[in-house]
């Protein structure tokens, strides 16, 4: 979509004997030249199982990166890591974060490990924010465990919780394939070109996990770009209420991409929420509209002006790198929803500023289950809050994105923003 056909081949003739991988925007794919699988070890029989790898061209997407991302462990080495998270706690507090999820924190084969180098540079340097960290459904997937040990897992990590980083009985499951990929799942009509998305696992796989977190009091997130996923996802709450009913259970659609208007009234009578990437609509819609779900369905991305008539709650997110790491620029794109180059998408879709300053804020709480310690300021909360030079209120809608962050104010202490 972006950059035409890169193949093994293409980079084996850039960088001839230079171990060379691309690793997608997304994280859902990559594609090495043949020194980098020499490098890494990988043979064509280790991609015999995985259906998402086409070695002779180098692609790996989806499942198919099980080959690849445990035979990288510099990914995780400390010295390396550490320097990743200073960054990533550099860029939260310039954008003015003082509390996140992680929703995916166990991609990299060691879920201990990772989650003890969070601490380290969370904890031991006091960063000024709080991080939820949210185990997902691949991590268990690709390491061969039962939806019971997984939970079995997920349990025993509570004990490492902090003030700054937390388990908290989040779990994440993953429905269809990645936007950018073209591979999120759509009903009829399908994509323009004929292609078909993807289900990330088989369908009643997933829903064995859904169900045994569900039963465990776990507060559930999806992955689930496309109106069919979005299908499926809600027959999942349907079948998992109607064998376990429970209140408040705050079942939560990530990403929120493509949803149809009856689908966004079923979610509402069942009690979901939906998480969106407002970036979407801004990046993806000119290339869908032109290459993949026409005008019409591609000037609808991202409804949240559905949501709204519907009454439903709902957050604004980032998935950085889909997104950069700044919610003004989340509420940006949903309040304008102008495009990249310019265009319009659907004005019935557009929310107002305090629609969208609510959704990076106490309704972003709600979907984290923490409305009642932050996400707005009185009496009895923790004090945690962004300090702006200017009232996003009064400023041009179209310059929401361009407001300062002066600092940020976690438990009562203010940290400055740097120049």
């Amino acid at each position: 979509m972006w950059h035409g056909d890169i193949t093994r081949s293409t980079l084996d003739k850039w960088f001839g004997d230079e171990p060379v991988m691309i690793w997608h925007r997304p994280f859902h794919e990559m594609i090495g030249n043949t020194a980098s699988f020499e490098l890494l070890g990988v043979s064509e029989k280790d991609v015999e199982t995985p259906h998402e790898a086409d070695w002779a061209n180098g692609h790996f997407w989806e499942n198919g990166l099980a080959a690849l991302v445990p035979r990288k462990p510099f990914l995780l080495q400390p010295d390396r890591y550490k320097v990743g998270m200073q960054n990533f706690v550099e860029m939260l507090h310039r954008g003015g974060i003082t509390a996140a999820m992680d929703m995916g924190v166990v991609v990299f084969g060691d879920p201990v490990g990772e989650a003890r180098l969070i601490h380290a540079i969370m904890d031991t340097q006091e960063a000024p924010a709080r991080l939820m960290l949210t185990p997902i459904v691949t991590d268990f997937l690709s390491r061969g465990l039962s939806p019971e040990q997984a939970w079995e897992q997920v349990e025993s990590w509570n004990a490492s919780n902090s003030d700054r980083v937390m388990f908290d009985n989040h779990f994440k499951l993953m429905m269809d394939g990645a936007i950018f990929s073209g591979l999120s799942q759509y009903s009829f009509p399908v994509y323009k070109d004929g292609h078909a998305g993807q289900w990330m696992a088989p369908v009643q796989v997933t829903y064995s996990y859904a169900e045994t977190f569900w039963n465990a009091g776990y507060q559930l997130h999806a992955h689930a770009n496309g109106a069919a996923s979005a299908e499926v996802l809600i027959d999942f709450v349907r079948r998992v209420q109607a064998q376990n009913p429970r209140i408040d259970h705050r079942f939560t659609l990530e990403h929120f991409a493509y949803t149809t208007e009856d689908q966004a009234n079923q979610m509402h009578a069942l009690g979901m929420l939906g998480s969106a990437n407002p970036y979407y609509q801004y990046i993806l819609a000119d290339v869908y509209a032109d290459q993949w779900l026409g005008e019409a369905r591609a000037r609808n991305m991202v409804p949240l002006g559905t949501l709204k008539r519907e009454g439903m709650r709902f957050g604004l997110h980032s998935d950085c790198p889909m997104a950069p790491l700044s919610p003004l620029t989340l509420a940006l794109a949903a309040v304008n929803r102008t495009t990249i180059n310019g265009n319009k998408n659907a004005e019935a879709q557009k929310v107002s500023v305090d629609d969208a300053l609510r959704a990076i804020t106490i309704d972003a709480a709600w979907l984290m289950r923490m409305e009642d310690q932050i996400g707005s300021i009185c009496p009895g909360k923790r004090a945690d809050f962004a300090v702006l030079e200017q009232d996003p209120y009064r400023v041009d809608p179209r310059k929401l994105k361009d407001i300062p962050i002066r600092g940020t104010v976690f438990a009562g202490e203010i940290h400055p923003v740097n120049r």
